[in-house]
């Protein structure tokens, strides 16, 4: 049964531009494909195609780059994205990025209320797929029990009521 599982982080340091240009890169991949990618993007071996932001300022014609800094967090939530699908007893190897949410996290203030110039912060939740399997829960049979199988503390009670009982009787005649 395929199960849906995610992973979270907020608050990071990165653009969210990177971000977004890296997740369509990595989006429907295997998750350990898409860190090997991500290594790959760090030593600059591989780049990050830049399609829904290619500007890079003054540098026309480059539509793509090596994003560093947010492929190293990108990948430890890819990391989390793992351990969360090990926990709900999924394959490990089999998860695939299905999607992602991005958004802009708050700025970092400073103590008159006004904000940082270099605060950018960004919010990034990564969904998986992962076959699972659920456990099976089992099915138990009401057992009714008899007289003669009544446990010893369930008799010794009774026993002690009865006698309550009877003295109760003797001391009232």
């Amino acid at each position: 049964m395929l199960t849906k599982v995610s992973a979270k982080r907020e608050g990071m340091g990165i653009s969210l531009k990177h971000t977004h240009e890296i997740m369509v890169a990595i989006k429907d991949k295997n998750v350990n494909k898409a860190i090997e990618y991500l290594k790959n993007v760090q030593v600059r071996k591989n780049f990050v195609p830049f399609k829904k932001f290619p500007s890079k300022g003054h540098k026309a014609g480059v539509p793509a780059g090596y994003p560093v800094k947010a492929s190293k967090y990108v990948m430890e939530v890819l990391n989390e994205l793992k351990f969360n699908a090990k926990a709900i007893g999924g394959d490990v190897d089999k998860v695939t990025v299905s999607g992602f949410d991005l958004g802009r996290g708050a700025y970092p203030r400073m103590r008159g209320g006004g904000t940082y110039k270099q605060g950018k912060r960004t919010n990034l939740r990564i969904f998986g797929m992962v076959e699972a399997e659920k456990p099976v829960p089992k099915e138990e049979k009401p057992i009714k029990a008899t007289e003669e199988e009544k446990p010893v503390e369930q008799a010794a009670e009774e026993k002690k009521t009865e006698e309550t009982k009877e003295d109760v009787t003797k001391e009232n005649n």
